[in-house]
């Protein structure tokens, strides 16, 4: 006879069903939300006594062995890919990423990390007109100015105590970037689990050398700490690849503002981190000029009747 649990999962699957697609794929964007900030604040703990390279590698692992009863239940012919030089290549870009929002979080408060990262979309824009040479509108210029604009606010050069930390979260964002642009290219091929499977791989292999350099034992606590990360590593992934297939970005990436006030929530209740009234200001001016550049670039993708 099926368990309880299982019961309770088929009817939630169910459920979620029977969902308009817009409305599940933005359920899977507020989970990704919740997941990153929650993960972010998971990394600035653990960053207080180990190594970022040995925190990104643990999640990795940890996310990658998250991933295996998928694997089990639908078979090894799920790995399979005909574009495996771009999965390694988005491997490499993504982590760095990691890398960088990683080292981000561990110097500077999580919700100015947050705000920063909210760049992804437009600098993401900005680079398709060079590396893709797509043409490009005056409008679309002022809304990435306008996003540039908002990460001056939170920066605030000259005017506030800087944090280089906020250096290294502009670095997540330029690697974030690439990585967004190959993620929906990827799509085109292959399944969001299939993409999050060989990301997690690729990750483990890249990370295993630079951890060992800087390797420091964790403590029993840290261990499980680190084994939610790869989990919550597993969720974001998942979550996210799956908004993004269901629906237009410009409808899911709204509910991705979100992790500025889960960020917030954890930066209040764990690290007495209280962002002050720039971070609000600058991170809405970001988001908001992120959906302008998403909708503009959204309707330039639409045949005209």
């Amino acid at each position: 006879m099926p368990s309880r649990n299982t019961s309770l999962r088929q009817q939630y699957h169910a459920r979620l069903a029977a969902l308009p697609v817009t409305v599940r794929a933005a359920w899977w964007m507020l989970i990704s939300a919740f997941g990153y900030s929650a993960s972010i604040a998971l990394v600035h703990h653990l960053a207080e006594r180990l190594p970022i390279f040995e925190i990104a590698l643990a999640r990795n692992v940890f996310g990658l062995m998250f991933m295996l009863p998928w694997l089990m239940k639908v078979g090894l012919g799920a790995m399979h890919t005909s574009h495996i030089g771009k999965h390694a290549i988005r491997g490499l870009l993504s982590a760095s990423n990691i890398w960088f929002l990683f080292a981000a979080v561990a110097y500077a408060p999580i919700a100015d990390v947050s705000a920063i990262t909210f760049m992804m979309p437009i600098v993401a824009s900005v680079l398709a007109v060079f590396v893709l040479k797509e043409q490009t509108r005056l409008v679309q210029w002022l809304a990435a100015l306008t996003g540039f604009a908002g990460a001056l606010i939170v920066i605030r050069p000259g005017m506030a105590e800087f944090n280089p930390g906020l250096l290294f979260a502009v670095g997540a964002v330029c690697a974030g970037s690439l990585v967004s642009m190959m993620i929906k290219t990827l799509l085109k091929y292959d399944s969001g689990d299939t993409i999050a499977a060989w990301l997690f791989l690729s990750h483990t292999v890249l990370g295993i050398v630079p951890a060992i350099l800087v390797w420091v034992t964790p403590t029993w606590e840290e261990l499980l700490w680190m084994v939610l990360l790869g989990y919550l590593g597993a969720v974001i992934q998942r979550t996210f690849n799956r908004s993004m297939a269901m629906a237009d970005a410009s409808v899911v990436l709204p509910y991705n503002f979100t992790r500025l006030i889960w960020a917030a929530l954890f930066g209040f209740l764990f690290f007495a981190e209280i962002p002050d009234l720039w971070t609000w200001v600058g991170g809405a001016v970001i988001f908001f000029s992120s959906i302008w550049l998403t909708r503009i670039n959204s309707r330039r993708g639409k045949p005209k009747d």
